[in-house]
């Protein structure tokens, strides 16, 4: 698949040979997953290294997550970014190539000399960037500290250190955990952008009135929540922007319910699909005060009452 000049292969491990032109480049490698700061340093590192060698820029990731194979599907994880959030990504950052490959049992039980014989000098790597603690082969045994041995001069290595926000080490961990207690307010300074889920827009009253601007969320499956509560959100329709609030609250046998209000007036979409910027909390106590409530208190903000 191509996106934006963006080439985007999947591999499946034993799907010999690769069936496509090998080529020089710099690899990132990585899980990525929310593609936060600490992910952008590494591809911006890899990017100037690529351009000073006049090479590719490739990013490799795994899919699905590992918890979830080496669990036998007990672990199920919910994404910061899906892969085609990553793919936009990815394309956006200047990325030439996106290698994707699956996460089976069969390439967990890969040597890490043999993941780098196939997979790294064998899609041409000449300098790879990871972070300090990407691993890789069976249980992980491959280190920062063992790549270079592994690649046999093949390739260079630029290892990225830990990146700091206020101290705190930015990871994927620490922003699925802010999310998890509905801090969003919190995540541009470690994802450098509010965090953002996609969905299809449902009509909350099965009428034709949209005066209201109210609509159920049908969340893409593998996004991660935040917790239940009130917030502001930035939406984005068919290429339009839309300020709003949406309410997360519980539904029928456990389900977990997402309503919005746009204070836009807006058409209904011909291709309802919704992206959602989740700005901040909004408690009972600041309701009254809240600016975009405040602007809009003529409007009845049912998502407010059960």
């Amino acid at each position: 698949m191509t996106l934006i000049g963006l080439e985007t292969y999947h591999l499946i491990h034993n799907q010999q040979p690769f069936s496509m032109n090998i080529e020089s480049c710099v690899m990132a490698l990585g899980f990525f997953d929310g593609v936060h700061l600490g992910h952008q340093r590494v591809i911006h590192n890899a990017k100037e290294i690529a351009r000073e060698k006049n090479v590719k820029l490739a990013v490799m990731t795994f899919y699905p997550h590992p918890k979830e194979v080496l669990s036998n599907g007990n672990s199920r994880v919910h994404y910061l970014t899906p892969l085609d959030v990553k793919e936009d990504i990815f394309a956006r950052l200047g990325v030439d190539r996106f290698y994707v490959v699956k996460f089976d049992p069969l390439f967990a039980e890969l040597s890490p000399q043999d993941f780098i014989n196939h997979y790294v000098i064998g899609l041409g790597a000449v300098h790879v960037v990871a972070g300090f603690d990407f691993t890789y082969g069976f249980r992980g045994q491959g280190t920062m500290d063992t790549i270079g041995e592994d690649g046999k001069g093949k390739f260079q290595v630029t290892t990225v250190p830990k990146v700091h926000c206020s101290e705190e080490k930015i990871s994927s961990t620490l922003i699925r955990q802010l999310i998890s207690q509905g801090d969003v307010q919190r995540i541009p300074s470690f994802l450098g952008d509010y965090y953002e889920t996609r969905g299809k827009l449902q009509l909350k009253s099965r009428g034709h009135d949209l005066g209201n601007n109210t609509f159920i969320v049908s969340m893409h499956p593998f996004f991660m929540i935040p917790a239940l509560g009130l917030y502001e959100i930035e939406a984005t329709i068919n290429q339009h922007d839309y300020r709003g609030i949406a309410r997360i609250r519980e539904g029928k046998n456990g389900s977990v319910l997402t309503e919005i209000k746009l204070f836009n007036r807006i058409t209904y979409p011909v291709n309802p699909t919704i992206k959602i910027k989740w700005v901040q909390r909004i408690f009972k106590k600041d309701m009254l005060k809240h600016p975009l409530l405040n602007s809009n208190k003529n409007e009845n903000v049912y998502i407010m009452n059960d």
